[in-house]
């Protein structure tokens, strides 16, 4: 009797990975430099990936790793679907299910409908490892149909690959042989290596349940060389897995031999999908041999991770086992597990049976009753069918009432609402405008201003000035004429001070303060009276200031200042801030910075008071930089020349 060997295709399988890979030591390097969480986050992601093939732990690790670092719902979609890859490859179906499911849930809410009929692909192979083979059939044949009219011909092969499997269990081996070498015939026309590795075995094990051996021995030995030629041990374990089953009627020490090497393989590769068919036919041989004891251990190693009939061949197996060492009510219990199994599975098909059943005898009622129909009172059925079509449209029309009932009054809520915010835009404009006005006021004040100042002195130049040249010529002739040269000596040193002091005045045309002297103590000032509230401390400090600015410059840079300052009591919620005043030769440097919550600059829009700013830089020709990052506070930089 020859163990049922079920072999799955479950997933996209990556690329082989043997040895050092340069690949995973770069992802790696980029890992270990990168600060950003969701940077880490990604490149853990691919270094589970890379690792699915090589070892499964560490790439289970990194997926983790990758799980607490994410935050988006894209990224944590294809977290969950590699966990559940890795929970599939090491037989713990539960949570590869949980894992698949919280997939399919991420891609419902994004819409993705096409990558959730990906992940049935998965699930049906679980449905298959858990022995629900009728689930295993419609899940599969559903993703089937939307890959066929999607014209996706390798993910619909997928598919028939494990529906052909379900056949197998239900020992259907005709259909499933069909869907194998339909799979097989789209794997070998798009050169999908891994996926024929898979299928051929599948192959040699359906034709050996239906007595052809050397078709079952062939497709097995292309598999084998094919793997090799790729060097995919986990593919090979699967081979070897199947020739064990090939021969452990024929030849039980090469069958021992081939499962010897897939145990070998599955635990090097920590790959424990399938392990249990190689222990469950290692203890069929060691049972035949009449190596009781050591073929209960391998049979209760594989007892907990099969399903399905499986489980009830298993369980029989141990009876047997269990006799031969004299453990008789062992072998009662182990007889009454199969037998429950076996009426639940046998249970399963008669449901099915029963639903066929009652399906066609139900359409056969059907079509009894419309040929009575035609045969009885037309008239009558005619009336009643009239009847309904009239109800059907009164009905119709109702509902197409309400339908333009709401779809009215969902144009006039929208209207509404676009109104709504129509004048909030409005608003915001008439603020803007209002601001614009006020800051056109004030530079029109300022430009007076220095206007004044300007004709001041030139009145001090041309008039003044020129009346003081005039009186210092007529005290200086009159000095060489006169004894009393002590008095008049005096009197012209006078003179000329305040004609040199009238004449830098006008020379110099404008009215402006040294930063230190105008500027700063305004600034300090404010500084002190924000800080008095006790809600935060703001610092100003001086480096380097000698020169003097005008006016113009020195109001703006106050209200930029101003501004700057209200932002960040009202936005910031800051402890702390700092105002620096720094001299360059011809630029002063102003540096405004708090420790508040801080912003990402690439989406925030301008509001109003960063529009005035930077309105206000313009004007004196100055230059802005805004540096800041969610949590890490906002510096701002601006460059005057002076």
């Amino acid at each position: 009797m020859a163990k049922r060997l079920i072999s799955i295709l479950c997933l996209l399988l990556t690329t082989v990975v043997v040895g050092q890979n340069p690949v995973i030591d770069s992802l790696q390097k980029a890992y270990d430099t990168s600060a950003d969480n969701y940077n880490k986050a990604k490149l853990s992601l691919l270094l589970a990936q890379q690792y699915e093939r090589i070892d499964i732990a560490k790439g289970k690790q990194f997926a983790f790793e990758a799980l607490s670092l994410s935050s988006g719902d894209s990224l944590r979609t294809e977290i969950h679907n590699q966990l559940g890859r890795f929970y599939f490859f090491t037989a713990k179906l539960d949570s590869a299910e949980f894992h698949f499911k919280r997939t399919q849930i991420l891609l419902e809410s994004m819409q993705e409908f096409d990558r959730m009929a990906m992940v049935n692909i998965s699930l049906g192979a679980i449905q298959l490892k858990k022995g629900d083979y009728l689930a295993t059939i419609e899940t599969l044949t559903n993703a089937a149909s939307h890959f066929e009219n999607a014209n996706d011909d390798i993910n619909a092969a997928k598919c028939y690959s494990n529906i052909a499997s379900a056949f197998a269990e239900l020992d259907d081996y005709h259909k499933a042989i069909a869907y194998s070498e339909k799979a097989l015939a789209i794997f070998n026309k798009e050169n999908q290596l891994q996926f024929r590795l898979i299928t051929l075995p599948n192959l040699a094990t359906q034709h050996f349940k239906l007595g052809d051996t050397l078709k079952a021995i062939a497709y097995n030995n292309d598999a084998e060389r094919l793997a090799k030629e790729v060097n995919d041990n986990r593919s090979l374990s699967l081979i070897y897995n199947n020739l064990g089953s090939l021969y452990l009627d024929k030849d039980p020490e090469k069958a021992r031999s081939y499962l010897e090497k897939t145990l070998a393989l599955k635990k090097e590769l920590n790959f424990l999908s399938g392990i249990e068919v190689a222990q469950s036919n290692l203890g069929y041989l060691l049972l035949n041999q009449g190596n009781y004891q050591e073929a209960i251990n391998y049979l209760e190693q594989a007892l907990p991770k099969v399903q399905g009939l499986q489980k009830v061949l298993v369980y029989n197996n141990l009876v047997k086992a269990q006799q031969g060492a004299g453990n008789i009510k062992r072998a009662l219990d182990y007889s009454e597990a199969a037998r429950v199994l076996n009426d639940s599975i046998l249970d399963v098909d008669n449901q099915k049976a029963i639903f066929d059943i009652q399906a066609k005898y139900e359409t056969e009622k059907k079509e009894n009753q419309i040929l009575q129909l035609t045969n009885e009172n037309l008239q009558a059925n005619f009336k009643r069918r009239q009847n309904r079509n009239l109800l059907v449209g009164a009905l119709g029309v109702l509902v197409l009432t309400l339908i333009i009932a709401y779809s009215s009054f969902k144009n006039v809520k929208r209207k509404r609402i676009i109104t709504q915010q129509q004048l909030t835009i409005k608003n915001q404009e008439f603020e803007q405008l209002v601001t614009e006005q006020e800051l056109n006021g004030i530079d029109a004040i300022i430009d007076a201003q220095e206007k004044e100042r300007i004709k001041m002195a030139a009145d001090l130049h041309d008039n003044l000035g020129s009346k003081i040249a005039t009186l210092k010529l007529y005290i200086e002739g009159h000095s060489t004429q006169n004894d009393s040269g002590e008095f008049y000596a005096k009197l012209s040193s006078l003179t000329r001070e305040t004609y040199s002091e009238v004449r830098k005045m006008s020379q110099n045309k404008n009215f402006g303060a040294y930063i230190n002297k105008g500027l700063l103590p305004s600034t300090k000032k404010i500084a002190e009276q924000i800080s008095s509230s006790n809600k935060i401390e703001i610092k100003v400090l001086e480096i380097d200031l000698s020169t003097r600015i005008e006016n113009t410059i020195e109001i703006q840079l106050f209200r930029i200042i101003q501004e700057l300052l209200t932002n960040i009591i009202k936005h910031a919620n800051a402890t702390e801030a700092t105002i620096q005043f720094t001299q360059h030769e011809s630029t002063l440097n102003l540096l405004v910075e708090d420790n508040g919550r801080g912003f990402d600059t690439s989406q925030t829009h301008d509001g109003l008071g960063l529009q005035n700013i930077k309105k206000r830089v313009e004007r004196i020709n100055a230059s802005l930089v805004i540096d800041s990052k969610p949590g890490h506070g906002t510096t701002v930089i601006i460059d005057t020349p002076i």
